[in-house]
């Protein structure tokens, strides 16, 4: 038995989480075209001949904004050096951008740490263009321990990928049981959940803009289960956007939710969903703690 923890990392929205879930065949990590959509380290294990390979799906690495970003961007950093690998994904449809450059800067720092170079979305390059951009990498990234070209939205290449990772997995050890495909409690999934419908149906500030908690489960030994969750907002106006004319919009949300929580947990349930306005929230490190995005020193 060989295992070990494995860092995904890269800018915002190249297809980290996509790929997570692609390698362990379960949905670990909400998928949104939205930048930032990742804002946790989440962890997906897949267990495979005698392997246990730990990926962690981190925030998208970036200069931050506000205190959320800090978070983000510093749960993705830390732990660069306590992993047995990193990915370095990046989207290879896209010229490597500063952003990229800002990423690699940041995995230099973990000098000890292998580095393998994941050049995703290659479904989109010709075989000419592939070329072109493993030069790219060199010149403006540097040499990594290996490079492998995948599509994680259609599963090319990921064999490969896990021929890449394995030197490097610890021999003569195993982390979690066989069945476990997440650490993520089932009510951190939940939130996620909500937090996705609203990524899929909203644009602009929105996305960014939104936080979820949950208020209050009641369980019910006779009946179904109650979830009561706050949606929370920076501003009146995306309170209303959310809700929607005749509150149509937090309805679709609040079908596509409950279905998917259904399926998660194996019953049925009831979901009332609550939109909140809570002013620049994302500044705010008292409230930011209470939602769990502050490190404690």
């Amino acid at each position: 038995m060989k295992a070990g923890f494995i860092a995904v990392v890269g800018r915002p929205n190249v297809g980290k989480s996509t790929l997570i879930n692609k390698l362990v065949s379960e949905k670990v990590a909400i998928v949104s075209d939205k930048a930032g959509t990742t804002r946790d380290n989440i962890k997906g294990i897949l267990n495979l001949n005698d392997n246990q390979y730990i990926f962690i799906d981190t925030p998208g690495i970036h200069k931050a904004k506000h205190l959320l970003g800090e978070y983000m961007t510093n749960s993705a950093i830390r732990i660069l050096k306590d992993v047995d690998v990193i990915l370095f994904v990046l989207d290879g449809s896209q010229e490597i951008s500063t952003g990229d450059q800002f990423v690699m800067e940041r995995v230099m720092e973990a000098k000890r740490t292998p580095r393998i170079l994941v050049i995703n979305k290659n479904d989109k390059l010709s075989d000419e263009k592939l070329a072109e951009k493993r030069e790219e990498v060199k010149a403006k990234l540097g040499d990594f321990d290996g490079v492998v070209e995948i599509s994680g939205q259609y599963a090319f290449g990921l064999p490969k990928l896990l021929e890449a990772i394995d030197p490097f997995l610890e021999e003569g050890i195993k982390y979690y049981p066989d069945d476990m495909y997440t650490d993520i409690s089932v009510y951190k999934i939940i939130t996620e959940i909500v937090r996705e419908k609203i990524l899929l149906k909203t644009r602009d500030e929105i996305p960014h803009s939104v936080a979820i908690e949950i208020l209050n489960v009641e369980r019910r030994e006779n009946g179904r289960d109650k979830f009561d969750i706050n949606i929370y907002v920076e501003r009146d106006s995306q309170k209303g956007i959310i809700i929607g004319k005749n509150g149509k919009l937090l309805k679709e949300i609040g079908i596509e939710a409950r279905k998917e929580i259904e399926e998660l947990i194996g019953e049925p349930i009831y979901l009332t969903l609550w939109v909140k306005v809570k002013e620049d929230w994302r500044k705010k490190k008292p409230f930011l703690k209470e939602l769990g995005y502050v490190e404690e020193k």
